[in-house]
């Protein structure tokens, strides 16, 4: 598969201003299948005071384009979610933006990231795996739809 290459992609913080663009990537991505976990535009809203929350956005040509949520616990960070919209995906956005959540971690010095998934996504299990993730809890029921969360980890030296 010839895959498209974003070569003027940039990965920042969020600002206010992404509100609107980060809740219609919210809505494309997981309205089916996810709407009881989706973010709200109040919930991207919060992060933006929240000490405890951040939010990684992918511009592509000064439009948003994916983001990255993620939680800072006390000792690791829960990557919350991540979504590339639908017009912009299998182009590699994802994966720079889990190796931004990554290079975050090591460079505020945090030990552990965890992350879940749902059980039937085998395709991201198997990435994940290959990342250096370990499985470590299966919280049973978790999705509205009966399906259980994995919940997988993986520690940096920091």
């Amino acid at each position: 598969m010839v895959r498209e290459a974003y070569t003027s992609a940039m990965i920042r913080d969020m600002l206010a201003s992404d509100l609107d663009a980060l809740t219609a990537i919210e809505k494309a991505c997981f309205e089916a299948g996810y709407a009881d976990k989706m973010m709200s535009r109040d919930d991207f809203a919060e992060a933006l005071t929240d000490p405890d929350m951040d939010v990684l956005c992918c511009v592509q040509d000064g439009a948003v384009v994916g983001y990255a949520s993620l939680i800072l616990e006390e000792g690791f960070v829960s990557f919350d979610s991540l979504a590339v919209s639908p017009d912009h995906q299998g182009k590699g956005l994802g994966e720079e933006l889990f190796r931004a959540v990554e290079r975050y971690c090591e460079d505020n010095r945090v030990p552990q990231l965890n992350l879940e998934i749902k059980e039937t996504n085998y395709t991201l299990l198997n990435r994940y795996h290959r990342y250096g993730y370990k499985c470590f809890h299966v919280e049973q029921g978790f999705y509205a739809d009966g399906w259980g969360a994995i919940r997988m980890l993986k520690r940096f030296a920091v």
